[in-house]
């Protein structure tokens, strides 16, 4: 062997040796990195130290540094245990929104701990970047919501996955950091730490809720730590129709704006310049309202058109709502947007007819918290003001809604954007007469035992929005079958003919859906007497409550808030006819109970030969309160009762008059 290839030899082997001394050395580091992660899964205990649990959060520990401008650095680094198959199709994809003008997410560390000890890395194939599939589906390309999905591949029961995360943002408020941590989850926390290091001339507002944590703060130069921790967090039991986690959990809110106002004039801020005009939105304001002689009627022109003809779309990010908005102009041309987007546009269509507007925040699907200004508002819909200065709240994200003004606001919070600030107010509650179901039928009772009817169901506000809005998702054919299915409640032999819906996507039209209905065999016959239950006092064909009845109601007690969007209720009245040869002996007993914000009155009275039953059940509330809810049990024991009393009929002889009760 010449020198040449001995020396070429010496150094393949040298690289060889030195690789596999460097893959070693990573090999042992892992195992020491490893060993303190290995350690608290094996604390962690598994099914039969939390036998109800599908996955424990064994850690999670966050860590954020902002700066004077509010431009902010999180690191997040979490180790979740899977114990069912449940906690692994839970926990097996992890999806971090982002918009892309703001914020930057990286993950910096992905992995799969095996039952057995080995980490196996999430490679790159796993990870997938790309815009909300919820825009895709509407055909729409917004390149700034995005979504990193990390998904991890192989886990299984008794495997751990652990993640860091670190996501850079630039702040969505200049100066100002703030922020929303919940502390619990749908599945129990064993230990969370939480730090956020600021400047001391920021001082960050804090307040715990729904719970205690450990808190510390420790100045350091010109920066204060602010730290909270908590171990051994309950999971989160999870109840039909239940609140928000965000409205249930242990959480801290934090911020630095001094006020509210201080916040409403920097979300103005970001309206500058947006709330403008071109000469086809002009055109277009005046072909809206050229035949309305009413300000009203102008108004909800530009409204329906608003919230018809520009595409909604919704962003699942709680900062939406006050990321900065498109110009009206943009939003016009485009024909679709996020929430704040088509507010703008109406503010800016609305000022083409001399009506002064405000770009209103809210919380829909949870409350907000009064006591700290944070800028986490899910929605942005329209505080319109009318000639006598009071402000109508209206949501142009809602295209099938009809009413003047969004029942739904009241009893919410709303932040209206002003170049003078405005406070944090709490709207008026809006009682459910405003949204109030009117089912309206006529039964008779026929010789052979079975009774029909006609029926026809309408409403206003939230219960008519909820009728379009079901009609636009069930094709016209698959309409009976929505009302045969509704109508089992009222007898088992119904059967439902003649379904006539009106047109849903008709706001000028109040909506009216008129069927008929037959029912064998629904009279009792002992002999003298006849007996049967008032057909409507089923429910069954009031879609809105009818679950509240049958599922809402069933336990004994619960532990959080059903959340039930909007105040709510229905008046039904039905006149039921009595065939010849029989006279009405007894009639049920008249109900009334008012419990809270629930109420119900049933009545029954005679007109000739006719028995007229009216229902009236209300929530004046868009939640129900654990004991507002005993407040619903009762009322659905007094319906439950009621429906278990019989009108009896008394068979008389040709010629003897009709009885009384």
């Amino acid at each position: 062997m010449n020198r040449k290839k001995f020396a070429l030899l010496t150094l393949l082997l040298s690289v060889l040796i030195f690789t596999l001394a460097a893959q070693q050395l990573a090999v042992s580091q892992q195992a020491e990195d490893l060993k303190p992660v290995l350690a608290e899964i094996e604390r962690a205990g598994g099914l039969k130290e939390h036998p109800d649990a599908n996955a424990l959060v064994v850690f999670e520990e966050t860590r954020t540094v902002f700066d004077e401008s509010g431009e902010f650095t999180s690191t997040e680094h979490a180790l979740v245990k899977i114990l069912t198959d449940k906690g692994k199709q839970t926990f097996a994809t992890r999806k971090l929104p982002y918009h892309r003008r703001y914020s930057t997410v990286k993950v910096i560390l992905a992995r799969v701990i095996k039952k057995d000890g080995r980490a196996l890395p999430v490679t790159a194939e796993f990870m997938k970047d790309g815009t909300m599939e919820e825009t895709q589906a509407m055909n729409i390309f917004e390149e700034n919501f995005r979504r990193l999905s990390v998904t991890f591949p192989g886990v299984e029961v008794g495997d751990s996955i652990e993640m860091t995360v670190e996501t850079h943002s630039k702040p969505l408020i200049q100066g100002h950091y703030n922020d929303l941590t919940l502390f619990q989850s749908i599945e129990p926390v064993l230990r969370k730490d939480v730090s956020i290091d600021g400047p001391a001339s920021k001082p960050l507002r804090n307040v715990v809720k729904n719970g205690k944590l450990e808190f510390s703060e420790q100045k350091k130069g010109g920066r204060v730590v602010y730290r909270w921790r908590a171990v051994n967090l309950p999971k989160i039991e999870q109840e039909l129709a239940m609140a928000s986690l965000a409205d249930v959990a242990t959480r801290v809110v934090t911020g630095t704006f001094r006020d509210w106002k201080e916040l409403s004039k920097y979300g103005d801020s970001l309206n500058a310049g947006k709330v403008d005009s071109n000469e086809a939105m002009k055109a277009k304001v005046a072909e809206l309202t050229k035949d309305c002689a009413a300000q009203e009627d102008k108004i909800l022109a530009i409204f329906r058109y608003v919230s018809q003809k520009i595409r909604y779309m919704g962003s699942s990010m709680d900062l939406g709502a006050f990321i900065e908005p498109h110009q009206a102009t943009y939003t016009f041309e485009k024909q679709y947007g996020v929430c704040r987007d088509k507010s703008i546009l109406m503010m800016a269509m609305l000022k083409e007819i001399g009506v002064r507007a405000y770009d209103a925040l809210i919380n829909v699907s949870r409350s907000t918290d009064p006591e700290i200004p944070i800028i986490f508002f899910e929605h942005a819909i329209c505080g319109v003001v009318m000639d006598d200065g009071h402000i109508v709240y209206m949501d142009p994200t809602l295209e099938l809604s009809s009413s003047f003004g969004e029942t739904y606001v009241g009893g919410r919070y709303v932040l209206l954007l002003d170049e003078q600030g405005k406070d944090l107010i709490k709207v008026p509650p809006i009682p459910a007469e405003e949204g109030l179901g009117t089912i309206r039928g006529e039964t008779q009772v026929l010789p052979d035992g079975s009774i029909q009817g006609k029926v026809k169901i309408s409403g206003k506000g939230f219960y008519d929005f909820v009728l379009r809005s079901v009609a636009k998702q069930v094709p016209a054919f698959q309409f009976p079958m929505v009302f045969q299915q509704l109508g089992q409640n009222l007898a088992t032999t119904i059967k439902i003919e003649n379904v006539k819906p009106g047109e849903f996507a008709d706001l000028a039209k109040p909506y009216e859906i008129n069927f008929e209905y037959k029912a064998k065999d629904y009279v009792v016959d002992i002999g003298k007497l006849v007996m049967f239950k008032i057909p409507f006092s089923t429910q069954a064909f009031d879609i809105i409550s009818v679950g509240i009845f049958q599922v809402l109601a069933d336990r004994e007690e619960r532990k959080y808030p059903i959340f039930l969007f909007a105040p709510r209720g229905c008046r039904e009245e039905e006149t039921i006819i009595i065939p010849p040869g029989y006279r009405v002996k007894a009639v049920p007993d008249p109900v009334s109970i008012r419990e809270g914000p629930v109420s119900l009155t049933l009545t029954t009275a005679l007109k000739g030969n006719e028995v007229a039953f009216t229902s009236d059940f209300r929530i004046e509330a868009s939640s129900l309160d654990p004991q507002g809810y005993q407040g619903l049990r009762k009322v659905v024991r007094g319906l439950r009762r009621f429906q278990k009393s019989m009108v009896i009929l008394e068979k008389v002889e040709a010629g003897v008059p009709g009885g009384g009760r």
